[in-house]
């Protein structure tokens, strides 16, 4: 006899079993020992609540790439040594090297130490808040070590980064196989040697993501801050204005506006509705995100006016050819790069491959990404091709994480995935020890 044979007059037992007895009601259970008490089983649920809450974030993986990471870099840097000494056992010869706190990570050092003023008027092209969060954590205890201060920020800045990466993956629906891969592209990319150094990479990406995600998810507060802070990071935190405003836009009661963008932000996280019962204070909240960079970004170029007469000179300095350099002929530009290979200038054609997979990256990106991630990624990759210096532009690509996407969600073959893993964290070593050694501009 089934369970639709049995009577409509049968007890049914707790367990959902057919003709049997109800079992007799249990004694309550002793305060301690009551979910979310204070006895064992209250320990061990909440004991399983994290276990599932490092789960969803992938924890697990997000530490071991982290830790991957800086082994790389370390084994660069022990490279780096070995050559330096090999070289001037066998030659007599110095060959200058520098280490985590060199380049762009020795200006922020200094800025925090010192302050814009002392550092010198090249300073100011640095962005605040990286320094300003070394000071203030550079207790009194502490004097004398903000090098260490800043190590320190920046590498745990590096694991925030990871998971809220992560969270944009869940939100736009990503697979766990594709976020496992999201993890590990972005700890061993190439330019990513430069999260363990004293560089703003880390901050900056932490706050693009945190904008976005935001703005995906109609939380308008964290885009706001995100943005601000992302304003006050890096010089190209002002493009985040655009990403920012075009999920602002989206869910609008406009016509024009809803057949081209859609109504939907992002599916994975629970988006809240477009405009609910405060309608004017959901509009204050899109108008404040989309606002945010540029006052962030804007109250430092107000500062630089107010101290120094010249606003725009954190903007500018940018422009000289020895940085970025001014306008130029993007195809002459990359030509020239590609013909140093010729000319032994190894650093300058190490660009060239990069900029090619960035510009199949944004095809693909058009075509599975939201608008908001590629109009951004593509006015990042503008401003690198558009400067007469092609140095630092993995660093500026790489801070736009919806590249990060893309190589993770086309590299879903095994071997294709074994293949560039590694050739990725080969290429790591390769250009840290170039960076270490002065060859390669990070």
């Amino acid at each position: 006899m089934g369970p639709a044979d049995v009577p409509a007059d049968t007890p049914r037992a707790a367990g959902g079993a057919p003709g049997r007895p109800p079992r007799p009601p249990r004694p309550p259970r002793p305060a301690g020992r009551r979910r979310g008490g204070t006895g064992r089983h209250g320990s061990a649920g909440a004991g399983r609540r994290a276990g599932a809450r490092a789960r969803r974030w992938y924890l697990r993986e997000v530490l071991v790439a982290w830790v991957a990471a800086r082994v790389v870099v370390a084994a660069a840097l022990a490279l780096t040594r070995f050559l330096a000494d090999s070289v001037r056992e066998d030659n007599a010869v110095t060959l200058d090297t520098t280490d985590l706190l060199g380049w762009d990570a020795g200006w922020y050092l200094t800025i925090a130490d010192h302050g814009y003023d002392a550092a010198g008027d090249e300073s100011r092209r640095f962005f605040p808040l990286l320094p300003m969060l070394v000071r203030l954590l550079s207790l009194p205890g502490l004097a004398g070590h903000s090098g260490a201060v800043l190590l320190t920020l920046v590498n745990v800045l590096a694991l925030a980064f990871a998971l809220v990466l992560v969270g944009v993956a869940r939100a736009e629906g990503f697979d766990e196989d594709t976020i496992r891969r999201l993890i590990w592209i972005s700890a061993l990319a190439p330019p990513a040697f430069v999260l363990v150094m004293g560089y703003a990479e880390a901050l900056a990406g932490l706050l693009a993501a945190a904008a976005l995600l935001g703005a995906r998810t109609r939380r308008w507060e964290i885009a706001a801050a995100a943005g601000l802070l992302g304003g006050l990071c890096r010089p190209l935190g002002l493009l985040l204005v655009v990403p920012v405003a075009i999920e602002a836009a989206r869910g609008l009661p406009l016509p024009v506006i809803r057949q081209r963008l859609g109504a939907a932000g992002a599916p994975g996280l629970g988006a809240r509705p477009p405009v609910g019962p405060g309608g004017a204070r959901d509009l204050l909240g899109r108008l404040g995100a989309v606002l945010a960079p540029v006052l962030g970004a804007g109250s430092y170029l107000a500062w630089s006016a107010s101290a120094h007469g010249d606003g725009l000179a954190p903007l500018t300095m940018q422009r000289d050819a020895a940085r970025h350099g001014s306008t130029a002929n993007p195809l002459s530009t990359v030509l020239d790069a590609a013909r140093g290979a010729v000319h032994g200038e190894v650093g300058t054609a190490l660009h060239v491959p990069w900029l090619l997979l960035a510009a199949v990256a944004l095809v693909v990106m058009f075509r599975t990404l939201p608008v908001s991630y590629a109009l951004w990624s593509t006015l990042v990759f503008a401003a690198v091709l558009t400067g007469s210096n092609l140095d630092s532009s993995e660093r500026y690509l790489y801070g736009a994480f919806p590249f990060l996407l893309v190589a993770a969600a086309v590299t879903a073959r095994r071997e294709l995935w074994t293949f560039v893993i590694t050739v990725s964290a080969a290429a790591m070593t390769v250009y840290a020890t170039l960076a270490f050694t002065l060859a390669y501009v990070p």
